[in-house]
């Protein structure tokens, strides 16, 4: 039987990758049964454990934390910790490299290329701790899992992955509903709904622009954390006629943004760059009509069930318009994406994870 240690000790974050982490980590729980050769346990620390919640796997908790102020501490664990604990293969749900490379086997997930557009949401100390990991993580891992096709092209074409090394392992829906979500006011205006951090690859200063150019009888609210775009996006904002009309609700939790995804007229998603994309897949599970940029990875993911656009602030303007004032359309949309959203399942990424992990431990 194969000990594989399931590296989650960034499954306590609010970001996509933790988001990634902690939901696939469930999943794999859920189907571990069906993979009888492969004995795997789960190391995270209290954040990551309480996202996680209760699994029919083994938890080991280390003294780290996925908060800001502590993250030298999570990479120094996260680094030591496989070489401490005994185990025949340990997976890193993002790049990830133990210090003892020879001596822990060890796979990676890949999820996207960004650390090779600056000025895309890093700081200068994670673009040069990033730009000396990847590199080397990604050479000596046993296995890469990647999260779409666009990113297993992206690992080869600017880290020189061996594509014969890189599986695709597509994720899941992006996260499910507690059950307890709030209601949406009543009385609410109707309302074109953004979510994402704000980084400049999600493009949302332009998305502000063409809201303000559509014109239409509606709202713009922007979910998500405020990072190296928000004076952008503010300036933005101050720049439009109507900037009563275009709010922030800053990092909602998944309860609220369940209930802003299941409120809202459409979803708009101007992303410049994505290795998977979440948001609109969530849009589409909870019947909200997706309007997405017309790139490699968006085009992969969300085939047939949204409305792509080119990054033309009057083509997204006037598909605003179209959207918020055609009901039929929005049907439409909402059928479509139903389609889509449905060739999504964790528990198939959890298998198509634990059929990587026992293929990497049978070389």
């Amino acid at each position: 039987m194969l000990s594989v240690r399931l590296l989650a000790l960034n499954a306590g974050g609010s970001s996509g990758v933790p988001r990634y982490t902690a939901t696939l980590t469930r999943a794999v729980a859920g189907v571990a049964g069906e993979f009888p050769e492969l004995d795997l346990s789960i190391v995270t620390d209290a954040a990551g454990a309480e996202r996680i919640g209760p699994v029919a796997l083994p938890v080991r908790r280390l003294p780290a934390s996925a908060g800001k102020d502590k993250l030298h501490l999570r990479l120094l664990v996260e680094h030591a910790a496989p070489s401490l604990l005994r185990g025949d293969l340990v997976h890193f749900f993002d790049v990830g490299m133990p210090v003892r490379i020879r001596r822990t086997p060890y796979t990676v997930t890949f999820h996207d290329a960004s650390i090779s557009y600056p000025g895309w949401g890093f700081s200068r100390a994670q673009l040069a701790y990033k730009g000396r990991l990847y590199p080397r993580s990604l050479a000596h891992a046993a296995r890469v899992v990647a999260v779409s096709q666009f990113a297993k092209d992206e690992a080869v074409a600017r880290f020189g992955v061996d594509p014969a090394r890189i599986e695709v392992v597509r994720s899941g829906p992006g996260f499910a509903p507690s059950g307890s979500a709030p209601s949406s006011p009543r009385d609410a205006r109707p309302y074109v709904l953004f979510a994402g951090s704000l980084t400049r690859n999600k493009n949302v200063p332009f998305l502000v622009r063409a809201f303000a150019r559509a014109d239409v009888a509606a709202d713009l609210v922007l979910a998500g954390a405020a990072l190296d775009d928000a004076t952008a996006v503010e300036e933005a904002i101050a720049a439009s006629p109507s900037p009563e009309r275009v709010r922030i609700v800053p990092r909602p939790s998944d309860d609220e943004l369940d209930a802003l995804y299941r409120g809202a007229l459409a979803f708009a998603f101007p992303s410049r760059y994505e290795g998977f994309g979440f948001p609109p897949l969530e849009a589409m599970g909870r019947g909200c009509p997706v309007l997405a940029s017309d790139i490699p990875p968006l085009r992969e993911l969300l085939d047939g069930g949204a409305m792509l656009l080119p990054l033309d602030e009057e083509a997204w303007a006037a598909a605003l318009r179209r959207v918020v004032g055609d009901e039929t359309l929005r049907a439409e949309l909402r059928s479509a994406s139903a389609a889509t959203v449905a060739r999504y399942s964790w528990a198939d990424t959890a298998r198509g994870l634990c059929r990587v992990l026992s293929e990497a431990g049978s070389r």
